[in-house]
This record gives structure tokens, C-alpha cells and sequence, in this order.
């Protein structure tokens, strides 16, 4: 397929059976690849020599079409120049973007379930400052000054996970011969951190269901439904029409997907029943929250200080309507074995011994307890 690229064009790709490719009327062997999962990739095909190559140029939207051209552009220059582009991105430490996107694919994504947040960090805080300059070259300097950034914008907490996830990324890459020192060294976080503890009361939660009833599609039933269901904010951003059985009305959230590893089934509520039938269904898209048919729902940050303005309310973020559906229960007589199950937790009041033998689901149990909290919200 040949047409030329735009970012409607791209936004209107979707997904089949298997993964094809639209080739750029623009520029020449520049493409946009589509996988089974719906997921958007650049690359540039070139000949060198008498072998053909194709040369990764990143995901879109974190690459934008602009500069996944610029960037085609540019290596079709290079051979035109006798520069295989490809061989210069496989040198160990050229740039920034190569290794960053080197250790999401070998490390992070294979190892760490939460690989996308790893992935989001880095290309944020990273990428996006220093993402073409020699990765050699990175000094702790550098590492500070984007903290500092983090911190002085009010993100506290995450200058200290920019550091985590850089110190991470530069042992490996001492592991790979790519750098012979990490620049984290001797960088200690910048804040401590303090648990959080904050609950919504009824009052508060009254303000922001109303709030969120103001609202439009994806937040206004994206909220109250992480309410009704005490599930992690990035479980449910990715729920998928296909984990849903709405006659048995439980959704099922993959192993791959879930903290603890292990799948998990989740009772939903007729009030939960009610938020997801006004959910609009896409065509050809699983996702049940997303506003580019492609990726899952994002720009949580924005989502929120909206509903802190509409609702009156402050101090608390969308993790801590987990905790508050949790204590809600509790005050509903809803014993902690019960509520440990409902949050997936492992660890908790059954542990040890018990743990290891007690295999029962208590799928009844789940179900009582969330269609009692879900009344309770109804009744707010």
C-alpha cells in the first residue's frame, strides 16, 4: 500500500490479521508498519552495497511523522554519502535514541512488567533533551539538571524515578561495553518520600462523580469505573473489549499485564455494568479507553487537575480512588481476606503457608463485596 503519510492517514491505520506496511509517497523506503496489536512503526529501507537494509526509526506518536522523515532523510543522505546508516546506530554509544531504545527492547520489555512506564520516563526526561548526542558524553551534570527540571515543574517524587530508571540503564550499558562509567554515581534522590495515606470521603467522592458526570468520554466513566472496580490506574487504561464477558460480567486481566503476574478476574458491579455501557465500542479497535483508537488513554496528569478544578477538591491522585474503594468496603463490613482478593494482592493476610494451600478464588465473595460498594456509590 503507497499513499502519502499524514498524521490522519496514520490515525486511521488499523490493525488485521497480520502486520503490514504503507509506504511514503514522499520519501523514498519510508514506511509506517502496523502490527496485529495496532501499534505504529517507522523505519527506512536503503541499499547498501548490493544487500538491502531497513532501519528502525521509533513508534508513533513518541516519534512524530515529522521526525520519523527528518530522520529517513537523513539516512538516505548518509548513503548517499557511502555512510551506512544502519552500522552507525549499531556502533555502541553514538546516540542517545539508539541505546535508550536498544535497552527497552532487550532489557526492560522482557524483564519488567511496568516496561512502558521505564519507557515513557526515559523518552520524556531523556530522549527528548539529549537523544542525539553521544551517550559517552552524558555527564552527571546532565543527569542533575534534568532532576532539577523535574522538580522545579512540582514533579518531585518523579525526579527521584528519572534517577532509578537512568541508573538502571547505564549499568546495563556498562554491562554491554557501551559506557565504562555511570554518571548516577554518587547522585542521591533529590526528595523522600513519604507513603501515601490519603482517602476521599463520601463528601469528596459525591464532588467527583458529579465532576466527572460533567465530564466527557474517556474520563467521565474511566474514573468512576477505577472507583467501582479498585483496579491499578495502567490495568484498566488497558482494558480490552476481549477481557470483558458481559454476560458472566466479570473482565479478566491478563497475567502479562497484572502486578503480581498471576491473572486476575474482576467481579463487575451493575454500577460498573452502567459506566462501561456508555462507553462508545470502535470499530476494529479492543481498546475500551482510548482517544486515538490505537494506544490506551495517557495525559492523566491534565485529566486530573481538571477534576481537582471542577470537583473543589485537591491533595489526592487517581491511585489513591484504589485505596479509597478499598477503606469504602472496609467501612461496609467487607472482611480484609475479601478485600486482599478484590486488589490482587498476594502478600497480605494470607500469607506464608495458608497462601501456598489456599487456592480458593472467592469469586462469590469479590462479587458480594464490589455490588455492595458499587450500591454504596450509586447511593452517593
Amino acid at each position: 500500500m503507497r499513499k502519502a503519510l499524514t498524521d490522519k492517514s496514520l490515525k486511521a491505520l488499523r490493525p488485521k490479521a497480520k502486520r503490514y506496511e504503507v509506504h511514503d509517497l514522499l520519501c523514498p523506503g519510508f514506511s509506517a508498519r502496523v502490527s496485529v496489536r495496532g501499534t505504529i512503526s517507522f523505519s527506512v529501507k536503503y541499499w547498501y552495497g548490493i544487500k538491502q537494509r531497513r532501519l528502525a526509526l521509533g513508534r508513533y506518536p513518541v516519534v512524530s511523522l515529522a521526525k520519523a522523515r527528518e530522520k529517513a532523510m537523513d539516512a538516505l543522505r548518509q548513503v548517499d554519502e557511502g555512510i551506512d546508516p544502519g552500522s552507525r546506530r549499531r556502533q555502541p554509544g553514538l546516540f542517545v535514541e539508539a541505546v535508550v531504545e536498544d535497552y527497552i527492547r532487550q532489557y526492560a520489555r522482557p524483564n519488567n512488567r511496568s516496561w512502558r512506564e521505564t519507557q515513557r520516563i526515559l523518552n520524556r526526561e531523556f530522549v527528548s533533551v539529549h537523544g542525539q548526542r553521544d551517550i559517552r558524553k552524558i555527564a552527571r551534570a546532565d543527569i542533575l539538571e534534568i532532576m532539577d527540571a523535574a522538580s522545579e515543574r512540582g514533579a518531585r517524587y518523579q525526579s527521584n524515578r528519572i534517577l532509578a530508571n537512568m541508573r538502571k540503564m547505564f549499568n546495563w550499558c556498562i554491562e554491554r561495553g557501551i559506557v565504562e562509567t555511570n554518571p548516577t554515581n554518587g547522585i542521591r534522590k533529590q526528595h523522600k518520600e513519604v507513603a501515601r495515606d490519603r482517602v476521599l470521603d463520601d463528601g469528596e467522592i459525591v464532588r467527583l462523580l458529579r465532576a466527572c458526570g460533567q465530564d466527557s468520554y474517556p474520563y467521565k466513566q474511566f474514573v468512576p469505573l477505577l472507583l467501582a472496580t479498585a483496579q491499578r490506574r495502567g490495568e484498566l487504561a488497558n482494558m480490552r473489549w476481549s477481557e470483558l464477558d458481559l454476560e458472566k460480567r466479570t473482565w479478566t486481566i491478563p497475567a502479562e499485564r497484572s502486578k503480581n503476574g498471576k491473572p486476575h478476574v474482576v467481579p463487575l458491579s451493575n454500577y460498573a455494568m452502567k459506566l462501561l455501557d456508555e462507553v462508545p465500542q470502535f470499530v476494529d479497535c479492543d481498546l475500551v479507553f482510548t482517544t486515538t483508537r490505537v494506544s490506551p488513554i495517557s495525559s492523566f496528569s491534565k485529566a486530573l487537575r481538571r477534576l481537582h478544578v471542577v470537583s473543589g477538591t485537591s491533595g489526592w491522585h487517581l491511585h489513591d480512588l484504589r485505596r479509597s474503594a478499598t477503606s469504602g468496603m472496609a467501612g461496609l463490613g467487607v472482611e480484609p481476606h475479601v478485600a486482599e482478593k478484590v486488589l490482587n494482592h498476594i502478600s497480605g493476610v494470607i500469607s506464608g503457608v495458608a497462601a501456598v494451600y489456599n487456592r480458593h478464588d472467592y469469586m462469590n465473595e469479590k462479587r458480594n463485596s464490589l455490588e455492595k460498594w458499587g450500591r454504596y456509590l450509586e447511593e452517593l
